[in-house]
């Protein structure tokens, strides 16, 4: 398992568009990178109970592993329409605090996701979480089971 945190650095130092990391995309981007790990290789990146929530996948421990972290730092903001939003940033731009910890096969996912997203806007970032297999075939507010799910989604030949 990798430590979410040098997941989540990833992300913000290496995602194109650092304005839209908000708590919630990167909660999401977490997510994707569990769900294609556990396409790829049969098991997610974290250790994370993903929860089927109202909004998709959404769990906590995302924005707490932020918050705990001294390298990670939330900004208060708005968001273009006025409203209160929350973006991550790294505290360093400097690479080697966390770059050492994640293998090639982690980076390749990590930027698997970030090619896949980046060109997205809200909407059809949102549209693209809500049609991922574990969300498409299981029921809301329950846990999901990324690996079992991985497994299920490579039995009907689908690829994600």
């Amino acid at each position: 398992m990798v430590k979410m945190k040098y997941i989540v650095r990833y992300f913000v130092k290496n995602y194109p568009h650092k304005s839209e990391l908000s708590k919630t995309i990167i909660t999401k981007k977490v997510y994707l990178a569990d769900w294609y790990n556990a396409l790829q290789y049969g098991e997610q990146l974290t250790k994370i109970d993903w929860y089927f929530d109202h909004y998709g996948p959404y769990v906590v421990d995302v924005f707490n592993a932020v918050k705990e972290d001294r390298n990670l730092k939330v900004v208060n903001g708005y968001t273009r329409y006025g409203s209160p939003k929350q973006t991550i940033e790294l505290n360093d731009n400097n690479i080697s605090i966390f770059h050492h910890r994640l293998n090639g096969k982690v980076i390749k996912i990590l930027d698997k996701v970030i090619d896949k997203t980046k060109s997205m806007y809200w909407d059809d970032f949102i549209e693209y979480i809500y049609s991922s297999y574990p969300i498409k075939q299981s029921k809301r507010f329950k846990v999901l089971d990324l690996e079992q799910l991985a497994i299920k989604c490579k039995e009907q030949g689908l690829d994600y």
